[in-house]
């Protein structure tokens, strides 16, 4: 798996009289795909930030080796890709999909580079991949949501990150395009060799290359270790503070509440 691409060391976030996150420590390898789960408020979403360069903290984040200062390189930037839980768009901004891909070169190029041929085709191979690329001419307001995620997935890898993360890519999809996103996921994940930290709520919907899961509860680290400890039903209970069973139909995990 590699050395570690990403250390934490009592990374804390306050604002105002919230605590968002309360002395994190994690270190995370080279190639490793893991899974930040927990309640709302948990600070699932404010820990990508962090690793992001988003959201200003205390503590140490050391990433490939190097120090993470509050003005990171331009290089540092470009080696994180960020994946939304949504690309909002408004249907009448002019933008076409395959020009929302190209738009992961804009930190490589520069503002004012246009991508050349060489460019172009990775994009539309990448859209390939993620079956969009017969709507590369489309505007992209016009895009489905699972549409849209597929043109998100393409832009961040066409920034040729070496971490990826993602916050609950497939919320708000209908079950079949969820499934088909998590297999290209997986598929990603196979192919570019990425570290990855997905956020997700869903414990039915997991990437199957998905071995390591990071429970947060309240800002705090409660959990840190195999996927399926994490989701057990003792360990979902006391996470949600609710009652819960796991079980097992035809290969895949279901939660049981009450």
């Amino acid at each position: 798996m590699g050395g570690a691409v990403m250390e934490l060391e009592g990374v804390t976030v306050r604002k105002t009289k919230n605590l968002l996150l309360d002395g994190i420590s994690l270190s995370v390898s080279r190639n490793e795909f893991v899974g930040l789960i927990g309640p709302n408020g948990a600070g699932k979403t404010t820990l990508l930030n962090v690793i992001a360069g988003f959201e200003p903290f205390l503590g140490t984040l050391r990433l490939f080796g190097q120090l993470v200062t509050e003005n990171r390189s331009r290089a540092s930037r470009l080696r994180v890709g960020y994946v939304p839980q949504s690309f909002p768009i408004d249907p009448a901004f002019p933008i076409l999909a395959l020009e929302a891909v190209l738009a992961g070169l804009v930190g490589r190029l520069g503002l004012f580079r246009s991508p050349g041929r060489k460019e172009k085709e990775k994009a539309m191979s990448l859209m390939e991949m993620m079956r969009v690329d017969r709507l590369a001419n489309r505007p992209l307001g016009q895009l489905s949501g699972g549409e849209r995620q597929k043109v998100s997935l393409a832009r961040a890898i066409l920034q040729q990150p070496d971490i990826l993360l993602m916050d609950e890519p497939t919320a708000g999809l209908d079950i079949a395009v969820q499934k088909e996103v998590l297999n290209l996921i997986d598929d990603i994940h196979r192919r570019e060799s990425l570290t990855i930290l997905f956020v997700t709520h869903d414990f039915t919907m997991i990437p199957s290359t998905m071995r390591r899961a990071v429970l947060l509860d309240r800002g705090a680290k409660v959990f840190d270790g195999d996927v399926e400890i994490a989701l057990s039903g003792e360990s979902l209970s006391r996470l949600f503070r609710y009652p819960l069973k796991t079980f097992y139909h035809e290969g895949r995990r279901f939660v049981s509440y009450g």
